[in-house]
């Protein structure tokens, strides 16, 4: 049994380096109890089924999406604007 997390791919560009590359997210957020949810995986502007119509923007302060660049290895927080039930953008919120 795995956290209660998912991964979000995303087209990024890295701050540090400039390149751009997809990035594996991951977040807590509404991740429910199921076992095999940490591998579940979507891109940007799927339906998530734990999401339902939600609409809302993860500012850091009620989740965030955690990443690092897989070119440099710099790691980030991310903030990301869900759209009924889809992650419709993600943002930097902070360098770690």
């Amino acid at each position: 049994m795995c956290a209660s997390y998912w991964n979000l791919i995303a087209q990024f560009t890295c701050p540090s380096c400039h390149e751009s590359s997809d990035w594996e997210l991951q977040t807590h957020f509404m991740g429910g109890v199921k076992g095999t949810m940490c591998m579940d995986y979507y891109n940007i502007g799927d339906k998530i089924s734990p999401l339902g119509d939600m609409s809302v923007i993860l500012n850091g302060k009620n989740d965030d999406f955690i990443g690092d660049c897989p070119k440099c290895g710099k790691y980030y927080d991310f903030g990301g604007q869900i759209v009924n039930g889809k992650v419709e953008s993600v943002f930097i919120l902070k360098h770690l």
